[in-house]
């Protein structure tokens, strides 16, 4: 089966691109192609070298009425398109798109990661099903290692640097830095990281692809492949999602990092966000409400009880390693579009 992946710019250091990698990783592993439509690519002339039995793109990234004829005779061709929804649409996204969602039917699978009581709109104002693909661990990168001492922190946290994760950094992780040995890792920490990333956002609006992919590649703090070292040496890794102001989730998912770090071996303290019991027990990945205080105590009752720790940390490696990589996602979907 050949695979076309919509993905502008695949070097960059979103979660898009962690996201389309474990994809790839989950396809390839269980003997499919997967190509890229990329920024510099006409889906036209893509699909036609490609010649793709399944496309995957995005609401965001496809405007659907502009490529309504290219859209079409793919699936006239047996193309099944796939296209990752949320609703209602961004403000930045033209609302036309919206209206194309409600009149045609312009995709065979309309999937998202948030969680389907987000979703409930979407559906009921379009008449179209909606089916969650929860993200994974990717199976190439993710899997337990012996711990190394590079990566010996007593907490670690790899992420990005955002807005919506302040509470995060101001009450957890600042503190933790005073009385701990933490590793934080990730976009956005630094100045000089700022401006790479400033520099790698005008390459690309320039269109000079090559240069952003240098500038970007300088950014990485833990490579990809050694990710699965960090998690497996620390003693406890942290994972926060996208808040508001108020603690809320709009953006409702269960982030790809909380199946990363129980699939690398890593033992997880993560926010409580409700979903996550869908995906691993109590007794797999440890939740805690946005308290500051609960935090510290669940932090530093797990640095001093390994026994406790090591029995959550190995229970959530199995799990994430029998459930949640990307290649149970990858058979998932091909069920749902009944291929079998």
């Amino acid at each position: 089966m050949r695979v076309l992946y919509h993905i502008p710019y695949p070097d960059g250091l979103g979660a898009d691109r962690w996201i389309c990698e474990g994809w790839r990783e989950g396809f390839r592993a269980l003997g499919h192609e997967f190509h890229l439509l990329t920024a510099a690519d006409r889906l036209s002339a893509r699909a036609s070298t490609t010649n793709p039995d399944l496309f995957f793109t995005a609401i965001n990234l496809i405007d659907p009425e502009r490529e309504r004829a290219t859209l079409r005779a793919m699936r006239g061709q047996g193309t099944k398109v796939l296209l990752w929804v949320h609703w209602p649409l961004e403000a930045r996204i033209d609302p036309r798109r919206a209206e194309v969602l409600r009149r045609d039917d312009v995709a065979d699978l309309y999937f998202g990661e948030r969680e389907p009581e987000q979703m409930e709109p979407f559906q009921r104002e379009t008449g179209k099903r909606y089916c969650v693909i929860p993200n994974a661990a990717n199976p190439a990168l993710h899997f337990p290692v012996d711990p190394v001492p590079r990566y010996r922190y007593d907490i670690v946290y790899l992420g990005a640097n955002l807005r919506k994760k302040r509470w995060f950094a101001e009450h957890i992780l600042r503190p933790l830095r005073r009385k701990y040995r933490v590793g934080v890792f990730g976009p956005g920490w630094s100045t000089r990281d700022q401006v790479l990333r400033a520099g790698s956002r005008l390459c690309r609006l320039a269109g000079a692809f090559r240069a952003a992919k240098a500038i970007d590649r300088a950014r990485i703090m833990v490579p990809p492949e050694a990710e699965r070292a960090l998690y497996s040496s620390a003693t406890v890794a942290l994972n926060f999602h996208e808040r508001e102001d108020d603690g809320s989730q709009p953006h409702y998912i269960v982030n790809q990092r909380t199946f990363k770090i129980p699939a690398c071996g890593g033992f997880q303290i993560c926010d409580e966000v409700p979903a996550i019991s869908k995906y691993f027990g109590a007794d797999e990945i440890v939740r805690v409400p946005l308290d500051p205080g609960e935090w510290m105590a669940r932090i530093e009752y797990f640095l001093r009880n390994a026994p406790q720790r090591e029995a959550i940390r190995t229970k959530g490696a199995q799990r994430a390693q029998r459930d949640h990589l990307s290649t149970h996602r990858v058979k998932a979907t091909l069920a749902l579009l009944g291929f079998t």
